[in-house]
């Protein structure tokens, strides 16, 4: 069966994204199927102008407020020009990992793909935080007649929008044939919407299992025993310092690889995908505030620390705090000390039984949809 697949592959620097592209294309692939990724970039939002306009008329009630978001925002666009300037855009190389790696469409730019949709049997959105602005992400793009599947979107943690986004959210919700969100609390607002079957599952990056992934992996040398550490830009639990303080302390080097923004005065590396993993899949400790660097870790079944988001983030740290306690593994999550986290004789065999029972449940999922629309076609 032809299937295109949309989600986010636009990032220049976020390995997870390409990561969860990656997986379920390759998923799909090994099913018999012809997967395909749909380029898409929306250089206009009207999504995002409205909310600007509803800040600027929130602010003029409280001045006060305008001018600390005015000095946060500017710090944080110079952080991360700092950041994007010495960004190293061109060694990590995701352009290349796309065209080498995934099979693509065009790049759609705006409302061409709503005139020009491209041809396939069924569509898949997602995986990753594709849900809660721009309809397309919703297939709104797809044939009516087509098969239209929801595979672990996620909503960022948010469990709920304006009245007015969530009577348009039903009415494409009501579309899907099959909808599988990737936290409960997306289970949950489905639900809520009108879409009583909606199910929790796992996300792509978890349907393959690590041997998948050395297809990919390129060679790194690191001589001395080291930490790999994967920050987002997000504000998080802890200070980078402390994280070199404690890779010090252990007499363990650092192969620092930051991500959407992160800015600090410490040396990072600039790697590509292939290179990511493999520093990963031979670290003595993986340290992250990244969900999917902490699903990687579990993979390769390497000893690590996931470090919780905070202020406004702090929401999106159920994806991670669920994976964790199915697999018994919620000591893994840094509080307060580094110290207080055991990286030694991690129990990685309940996640193995996760893992598994999880694979099959979406291959369950996907093949009854997919093979019962093909015997129908």
């Amino acid at each position: 069966m032809k299937i295109g697949v949309i989600t986010f592959s636009n990032s220049k620097d976020n390995y997870g994204q390409l990561l969860q592209c990656y997986a379920l294309q390759v998923y799909l692939k090994k099913q018999g199927h012809d997967a395909f990724l749909i380029r898409y970039q929306r250089t206009v939002s009207d999504i995002k102008q409205k909310s600007k306009i509803e800040k600027f008329f929130n602010y003029l009630k409280n001045p006060f407020a305008y001018i600390d978001y005015y000095v946060r925002t500017k710090r944080l666009n110079q952080n991360k020009k700092l950041y994007y300037d010495a960004s190293g855009e061109r060694k990590r190389q995701f352009d290349s990992f796309i065209k080498d790696q995934l099979s693509c469409t065009k790049m759609y730019v705006d409302d061409e793909i709503m005139q020009y949709p491209p041809v396939a049997d069924a569509y898949i959105c997602g995986s990753d935080q594709i849900w809660g602005g721009d309809w397309v992400y919703y297939l709104s793009f797809a044939p009516k007649d087509s098969l239209k599947i929801a595979y672990a979107p996620s909503l960022g943690g948010l469990s709920s929008f304006s009245s007015e986004y969530e009577e348009k959210m039903k009415v494409y919700l009501s579309r899907f044939d099959f909808i599988g969100m990737r936290e409960q609390s997306g289970v949950d607002m489905c639900h809520r919407l009108g879409f009583d079957k909606a199910v929790k599952v796992v996300d792509p990056t978890l349907l393959l299992s690590s041997m998948d992934y050395n297809a990919i992996r390129i060679e790194t040398n690191q001589n001395k025993p080291y930490i790999f550490l994967y920050l987002l830009g997000n504000p998080m639990a802890c200070e980078v310092d402390e994280i070199y303080e404690y890779a010090h302390k252990k007499n363990y080097d650092v192969v620092y690889v930051a991500s959407q923004g992160r800015y600090d005065k410490h040396s990072k590396q600039y790697v590509q995908i292939g290179e990511w993993v493999d520093y990963l899949a031979k670290a003595d400790i993986v340290i992250t505030n990244s969900f999917h660097c902490t699903v990687f870790s579990l993979l390769f079944e390497r000893p690590f620390i996931s470090i919780p988001l905070i202020g406004g983030y702090k929401r999106m740290n159920g994806r991670i705090e669920e994976l964790l306690r199915e697999c018994g593994l919620s000591n893994q999550v840094y509080a307060e000390c580094f110290d207080n986290i055991s990286i030694k004789g991690i129990d990685f065999s309940k996640f193995r039984e996760y893992r598994e029972k999880e694979e099959k449940k979406s291959y369950d999922y996907l093949s009854l949809l997919l093979l019962s629309d093909f015997a129908k076609s």
